[in-house]
């Protein structure tokens, strides 16, 4: 199972603030590592900065059902807002929580050097190819394809 959450990005927030939501969403009380997100937030933000979680999600998986984020951005991200539904788990909760994010090709090898002494649970892999146990917005696979509900509209009048 998988769960996805949409965070506003630029212009709503910077892409440091994106990244500290982020931060917030996916760790609490019993958080393993946890440290390790502030040391990744130079490359998390470079690429929350490049717009890739537009199209392609950081995906956090641990503790719980895998977690897809994607950013929004410009007018999404205004009509969006600042309010992101929490979590009823903490996916960082556990000893085995990992997460991967998209960037550009010619950034891939840099960003993972720079993480594997800072945060090791971080992988970043090029955009246009997710590992293969993660699905895209892309992915035309229908037996790939999840159901999205969107619950934002009942609260509309």
């Amino acid at each position: 199972m998988k769960v996805r959450r949409e965070i506003a990005s630029v212009p709503v927030r910077t892409a440091g603030e994106t990244w500290q939501a982020i931060v917030d969403l996916i760790t609490g009380e019993g958080s393993v590592d946890a440290s390790t997100l502030k040391k990744a937030a130079s490359v998390m933000e470079s690429l929350i900065a490049d717009e890739h979680p537009a199209t392609c999600p950081i995906v956090v998986k641990g503790n719980g059902p895998r977690l897809v984020i994607y950013c929004l951005y410009n007018e999404a991200a205004m009509e969006a807002g600042k309010d992101i539904d929490a979590l009823t788990w903490n996916p960082t909760g556990g000893q085995d929580w990992r997460i991967t994010a998209p960037s550009e090709p010619g950034d891939v090898d840099w960003m993972n050097n720079t993480l594997k002494t800072r945060a090791p649970r971080i992988t970043i892999h090029d955009v246009a190819s997710p590992p293969d146990d993660e699905e895209s917005a892309t992915d035309s696979n229908a037996q790939n394809q999840a159901l999205t509900i969107n619950w934002g509209v009942l609260d509309r009048p």
